[in-house]
């Protein structure tokens, strides 16, 4: 072949690739239609604008950089237009395969696939279709053999028809609008990222492969914000303030489980060796079992007290004692005829009193205290000081189930930073009795009410549509637990604590021993699920 015929050749494979790139584009913008209709529509014109040429410029760009990476070369390299043909269509349905897959994974999840959403996956498709491996297999290798099929046919037509595409000149008009809505988009990206603009940078994590331009380095890099500024006006926009609260997530509609005994709750507002050493000593008389598990407090009481009342984590707390609501959970047992008391010690103290979250909801003094047998949920709150009434209590409990544990650590005080986050300094001991609790890895303070009222009332959409625990007495992988110590949030997985605090800063420390993991990121589908469950009873108000 002499030098000039293969130059034709070469710029006639070339522009045969340019055309089945723009048959993939097509193909792939079809498809970034499921994401733009599983993901929340923006509230803003702006923000759908931002959207509709976000999506063009993005699904134009991925075709493109996988002709520039993977098919242009071998235009150069193996000059034959069979070879080339088979090839980029088989390479480009492997693309399109992983494209459709990760799309469907967005709808069912929000996030994108990785190695921990594929472990998920895998997961989830283990418990559906138990069994039915041979009919998944065959499902997906069935339609990789479509998608190869439909590569093939796109891949002649444009071989056979190139001269005639090639008159039609509509190429320049279509590149120009694809780079001009990839540049665009990026450009209003950096605006939105500078000026905080909800409607916008709430669509980050929207595509596949998305990284878009962040104005926070690019311009502080260049002197034109200030980034304390900047991460003050966005500890604002994250205040608890904000929070509009949705609770319960849907009209609680409950009925009555069988009869069950009544049930007590004794909280100690801090644990320490007094308590504990007297608890020692009263198990055996009154059949109280420490269990196992890993129980994490509060590092303030106050905010340990909200979490055992309402089962939610602590940044609603302020929206809640400014509404005045009382616990969703309330109003059922009060229907089915619950006997609801609170008791209080001598010595505890005033600002934990229960009528900062609801002026006409207020304890009794632990000196009327009385147990009935059957229909009663008592809730104890004692100090290390009133120690002494514990054991007139357990007497006049002891046919009731039983939990027992405290709001706070011993010496969350005491410690400075991250530091009181280690799982050594976070654990309360929980006891127990009458409770059949499952072998669990970890728990909150927020997993207590729906343990306790799991036997009790049974609501549609279980205890998620009133709280974010979990009930302790069923077994459930419950790695990664998510708790919030405002103004942090921290994730305690197998091996890592993830720290957040309300600027978007983070830490991660291996959870044996608490060393800084420099360098080291959480998964983002980890981030993302625990942020949509924490935030299931709020919706965040934007700007306008």
């Amino acid at each position: 072949m002499g030098k000039y015929q293969r130059r034709d050749k070469i710029a006639r494979l070339i522009s045969w690739g340019h055309w089945f790139t723009f048959a993939n584009i097509i193909l792939c913008l079809f498809i970034g239609l499921l994401y733009i209709e599983a993901a929340p529509k923006p509230p803003t014109a702006i923000g759908n604008i931002y959207m509709l040429i976000s999506w063009i410029g993005h699904f134009a760009f991925l075709p493109f950089v996988f002709f520039i990476i993977l098919i242009f070369p071998f235009c150069l390299v193996v000059p034959y237009s069979k070879i080339l043909r088979g090839f980029a269509a088989l390479i480009t349905s492997f693309g399109l395969i992983a494209l459709i897959a990760d799309a469907l994974f967005f709808r069912q999840y929000g996030y994108h696939l990785n190695t921990y959403s594929l472990a998920q996956m895998t997961r989830d498709a283990e418990a559906v279709f138990t069994g039915a491996s041979f009919v998944i297999v065959s499902a997906i290798l069935l339609g990789f053999l479509l998608i190869v099929g439909v590569q093939l046919v796109l891949a002649n037509l444009a071989w056979k028809r190139l001269e005639d595409l090639q008159h039609r000149k509509i190429g320049a008009p279509a590149t120009s609008i694809f780079v001009l809505c990839f540049f665009v988009s990026h450009s209003l990206h950096v605006w939105a990222d500078a000026v905080l603009y909800d409607p916008i940078t709430q669509q980050d994590d929207m595509f596949p492969v998305s990284y878009p331009t962040t104005a926070k380095t690019l311009m502080a890099k260049h002197g034109v914000i200030d980034v304390e500024s900047y991460q003050a006006r966005q500890q604002m926009l994250m205040a608890t303030d904000q929070i509009k609260l949705k609770y319960p997530q849907q009209p609680l509609l409950c009925s009555k489980t069988d009869s069950q005994p009544s049930t007590t709750l004794i909280l100690f507002d801090r644990v320490s060796t007094t308590i504990q050493r007297e608890l020692k000593a009263l198990a055996s008389e009154h059949q109280l079992e420490r269990t196992k598990l890993q129980l994490l407090a509060h590092p303030s009481r106050d905010g340990g007290l909200f979490q055992v009342l309402y089962g939610l984590p602590d940044f609603y707390q302020e929206s809640i004692e400014r509404q005045q609501l009382k616990p969703a959970y309330l109003k059922p047992l009060n229907d089915f005829n619950f006997d609801v008391r609170w008791y209080h010690s001598e010595n505890w103290e005033d600002e934990l009193s229960l009528n900062q979250f609801s002026r006409d909801w207020n304890s009794q003094n632990l000196t009327e205290f009385s147990g009935s047998s059957q229909n009663q949920i008592n809730i104890v709150l004692i100090t290390e000081n009133d120690i002494s009434a514990l054991n007139k209590v357990l007497e006049q409990t002891a046919q009731h189930q039983l939990l027992l544990t405290s709001l706070s650590p011993a010496q969350s005080d005491e410690l400075l930073g991250n530091k009181q986050f280690a799982l050594e300094n976070m654990q309360v001991p929980l006891w127990q009795r009458e409770y059949q609790l499952a072998d669990q890895p970890i728990a909150g303070l927020m997993d207590i009410v729906p343990t306790m009222l799991q036997s009790r009332i049974s609501c549609a959409g279980s205890h998620k549509n009133y709280t974010n625990g979990e009930n302790l007495q069923t077994l459930k992988r419950r790695w990664p637990l998510v708790e919030t110590y405002s103004p942090y949030i921290v994730i305690y997985d197998e091996k890592e604590i993830t720290i957040l605090d309300n600027s978007g800063q983070f830490s991660v420390y291996s959870s044996a021993d608490f060393e800084l993991k420099k360098q080291a990121e959480p998964p983002v589908p980890v981030l993302i699920d625990a942020l949509k469950d924490l935030k299931r009873f709020s919706s965040t108000e934007g700007n306008e």
